[in-house]
Formats: structure tokens, sequence, C-alpha cells
């Protein structure tokens, strides 16, 4: 009987679920881990985009998250949104792609 018993012990220990170990410094550690990754990306966009854009729309449109390659642009109002677009059309996303690491695929543009 305990031969069996034991036998269902290991096995038990063998198929349960592991939990996963959450431990704070490892959850923080990957968490910077992501933020310093994500954030390079960004401030490459970032600048890129203040070389490419004009003056009156730099001040007035920034870029501000990158998220699986589309960047999320906010800008102040339609009228900025309007010409942001127009630029993009007419290749902004392709001069950013060449300038910045990673991968690309769309611009977004947001108005707040």
């Amino acid at each position: 009987m305990d031969d069996n018993t034991s036998k269902i012990e290991r096995l038990q220990n063998w198929r349960a679920w592991k939990k996963p170990n959450l431990r704070v410094d490892q959850v923080m550690n990957s968490f910077c881990r992501s933020l310093k990754k994500s954030s390079k990306q960004l401030v490459q966009v970032q600048d890129a985009w203040l070389e490419l854009i004009p003056n009156q729309l730099s001040t007035v449109s920034m870029p501000i998250a990158l998220r699986n390659g589309t960047v999320e642009v906010i800008v102040d109002g339609a009228p900025t949104a309007y010409q942001v677009n127009r630029l993009i059309r007419a290749g902004l996303l392709r001069e950013l792609q060449q300038r910045c690491s990673g991968s690309l695929q769309k611009i977004k543009v947001r108005v707040e």
C-alpha cells in the first residue's frame, strides 16, 4: 500500500501545474527590461520625427507610443492631424523605417 501511495504522490507532483514564480524582483526586472527595449525604439522614432517633420508641426505633434509596429502620434487638433496624415501619405513612414531599427508598419494619428 505504501508503494502505491508513493507512486501516486510522485505522479501528482509530476503532473501537477507548477505555480509561476511571482517574486517581486523577478517581475520588476522583466518589466524594466521590456521598458528599456521599447523606450529605446521610441526614442529613435521621436528623434527621427523631430528631424523629418517641419518645425511648425514638431511643436504640436509627438510620437508617444510604439506597439507591435504601430507608432501612435498625438496632435493638438484636426488641422494638425490632416497635415501629419498628408506627410504620412507623402512617404513619412518609409523615411522613419529607414532611420529607425525595428519594424515600423503603421502610423496612427490621434487628436488630443
